[in-house]
């Protein structure tokens, strides 16, 4: 009997068990039938981002040299050198200077015979083109009146004429006629004194030059009384006439000019003192003192 109350009990509580078991299976479904099954999240396996390295240090690297190229020259048009410094270019000039001249282009003359005294070449070889534009620079100033230009110019006409009439490479004709020139336009300016011994110079320069063409003629010395006097003191003024223009300052100078002007007074010296009558004897000046006492007796 034990054993079968035993029993009984067990199959009592499995059955209790089994339909508890029941019961809360039913209540699970109407639950899940009454709410949505919802899935756990999928948890992926995310691996930690690997930390980027710190960059590394930029060395200093020097800027590429870049060439700035100059901007291409504008052809421009060159001026043209300046013309050689020959005889045969101040001759050219002169030539300009003469055409422009017949043309009544006064201006353009002047300038013709200036580029000439410019293109002369220095020194004794071009002395005969510089003196040939200085004469027609002076025509010119008188043809504009301005005598102040026309004594610069014929001066160093003068002054020139007398270098190249003692190197034999003009006459003497050619030297006094330049002389001359001087002397009119010294007059002009109104020293009168100076002009009269430039003027007996040119006079002199002539009258020597015919004495020494008879004398070689006649085969005989020639005999001046004025080259009998001795050295005369002569005074002249300062005045340098051929400084008053830059363009003659590498041709002539006042010392030339100077001496121009001193031997042309020194000369008029001599020869009036050469011309002058002889001083009376002793007997002539008591003669002439005896009659001045008869006539007042």
């Amino acid at each position: 009997m034990k054993a079968s109350k035993t029993t009984f009990f067990l199959f009592a509580g499995v059955a209790a068990s089994l339909g508890s078991l029941a019961l809360a299976q039913t209540a699970g479904q109407k639950q899940n039938k009454s709410k949505p099954t919802q899935r756990p999240p999928v948890v992926q396996d995310v691996k930690p981002p690997t930390p980027t390295p710190p960059p590394a240090p930029v060395e200093a690297v020097a800027a590429p040299t870049v060439e700035v190229l100059a901007p291409a020259p504008v052809a421009t048009p060159e001026a043209a050198p300046p013309p050689p410094i020959t005889d045969e270019a101040a001759r050219a000039s002169l030539k300009a200077g003469t055409a422009a001249s017949a043309t009544g282009d006064l201006r353009q003359a002047e300038l013709a015979y200036r580029a000439a005294l410019t293109l002369a070449p220095p020194g004794e070889p071009g002395d005969t083109v510089a003196w040939e534009a200085s004469k027609r620079l002076g025509f010119l100033a008188f043809e504009k009146r301005d005598p102040r230009s026309a004594e610069t110019f014929f001066g160093a006409e003068a002054v020139l004429a007398r270098r190249l009439y003692f190197s034999g490479k003009i006459s003497p004709r050619a030297f006094a006629d330049s002389v001359q020139r001087f002397a009119s336009a010294t007059g002009s300016m109104g020293r009168s004194g100076e002009s009269a011994a430039l003027s007996f110079y040119a006079q002199e320069i002539k009258s020597r030059a015919q004495a020494e063409v008879s004398s070689q003629l006649l085969n005989r010395d020639t005999n001046d009384p004025a080259d009998s006097v001795g050295n005369v003191r002569v005074a002249a003024s300062g005045l340098c006439v051929v400084g008053r223009d830059p363009i003659l300052k590498d041709r002539v100078s006042c010392e030339d000019e100077e001496g121009a002007r001193g031997e042309a007074l020194a000369l008029q010296a001599r020869q009036i003192k050469a011309s002058a009558p002889p001083p009376p004897t002793k007997a002539e000046r008591e003669a002439k003192e005896a009659k001045n006492k008869g006539k007042g007796g």
